[in-house]
Formats: C-alpha cells, structure tokens, sequence
C-alpha cells in the first residue's frame, strides 16, 4: 500500500434505460456516500467510466427520500461539479497502480460497464495481484464476467451479493436486462445471498472482494473496503 492510499471508483456513462425512453444512469448514493467515506480517510480518489466526463445521474436517485445526508453533502460539496467534469475514461487509467477499486451501481452500468473489457481487465489485474475490490448494487453483475488468468470465473465458490431479484421485482425493471444481477452471479457460480427484507443494508466480504446489495449497504460497503485497504 502507498503512504497515501490512491482508489479508484468507476462509474457508468449510460443514461439510457434499454430501448424503454427512460433515463437513468448512475445511482447517486452509490457515489456520494463512498466518495466521503473515502475522503474523510484522506484517500486520493480517481473516478472513471467508459466515456469520461460528467457522469449521468438517475433522477429517481433525487426524489425524496433517496436524497439522503450524504446525497445532500456531496452535492453542496462545491468541488464537486469540477471533480465529475474531469472523470477520466478507463482506457487511460486501465495500466495505473491503485490501492482498491470501488464500482459503483445504478441501472445504467447494464449496458456498459458489464462486459466493458477495460474494466473486466483491470478488476482481474486487482484481484490476482491480492489488493480489494468492491461493487455494490447493480455493479456485481460486472464481477460475473471476471476471469482470472487461468479462466477460473471470479466469483466462482466466492460468498457474494447484489441487487436481488426480489428487488428487480419490486421496481419492475428486471426485464430489461439479458440477466439479472442475481441470476449472473449465481450463473457464475458464486455462492450469492441477501437481506431478509428488500432494500435493506446488506454487506459480504469473501477474502479481499467485497459486495453490497442495494444502495442502503454503499456506506457501510466503503467502510469495510477502506478497513481493507488500511490493513
């Protein structure tokens, strides 16, 4: 680890939700908590996403009471606006050496960041050089894709979470997608499990990777990843 820790958070560039004429994009909880989480550690923090740039939010993710403390600070946060213009893209930051990587969710990573190649590479580099990694909500369904170098999947036998079916159910978007976050990372066999009720925080750390459900478990999921990251 460097005197300084240096993370990285990789966020989703699509604002389209399938061919529905709906926006969506990122979920701004998933940003905005674990961005202080890893600010008030006195982390250096990259962000990056396929296209760079400003990133797309929900706006469901600004309705009510999804704003939440951490919401409301990240966006009086008055660096904010220059920090989310100058997302960099993750081509440019694939080769660079960082401490621990956080995905961030939202429905718009299932059209880029799953399956994007940069970002497969880079969280198989992380995972075979030891250091953690960390997705939460709609992001784990990217984990699913990971193969090590002798092609074993990442998740395979690894006790993990994401946002559940009964949770798709619930917002009744699911069908959008070619497969669900659980069905991927039970395709991939990993060892999947969730909360007793819906929406609640739910958090699982198997060895170094470590996965939130919802974006009720996006603090506590930095949390743990920055313990990890100090230890």
């Amino acid at each position: 680890m460097t005197a300084t820790p240096h993370v990285l958070m990789v966020v989703t560039s699509n604002s389209k939700l399938a061919d529905t004429g709906r926006s969506t994009g990122l979920w701004v909880e998933e940003l905005a908590a674990p961005y202080q989480v890893f600010q008030k550690e006195g982390f250096t923090i990259d962000i990056a996403s396929p296209k760079g740039g400003r990133p797309p939010f929900d706006e469901l993710s600004l309705a009510g009471d999804y704003v939440t403390p951490a919401v409301r600070a990240f966006l009086d946060d008055p660096d904010i606006p220059g920090r989310l213009e100058k997302i960099e893209r993750l081509e440019d930051v694939a080769d660079r050496s960082y401490d621990g990587v956080f995905v961030v969710g939202g429905f718009g990573v299932m059209w880029d960041l799953v399956g994007d190649p940069h970002l497969l590479s880079l969280l198989a580099c992380t995972a075979e050089a030891g250091l953690p990694l960390a997705a939460v909500c709609h992001a784990p369904a990217v984990l699913a894709d990971v193969r090590l170098g002798d092609g074993t999947p990442l998740v395979r036998d690894k006790a993990v979470t994401g946002f559940s079916d009964d949770e798709e159910n619930a917002v009744a978007l699911g069908v959008h997608y070619a497969r669900t976050v659980e069905q991927a990372l039970r395709g991939a066999g990993g060892a999947y499990s969730k909360s007793d009720s819906i929406f609640a925080p739910h958090i699982v750390r198997d060895g170094r990777l470590h996965t939130g459900q919802n974006p009720a478990s996006s603090e506590a999921l930095a949390c743990e990843l920055a313990r990890d990251i100090r230890s």
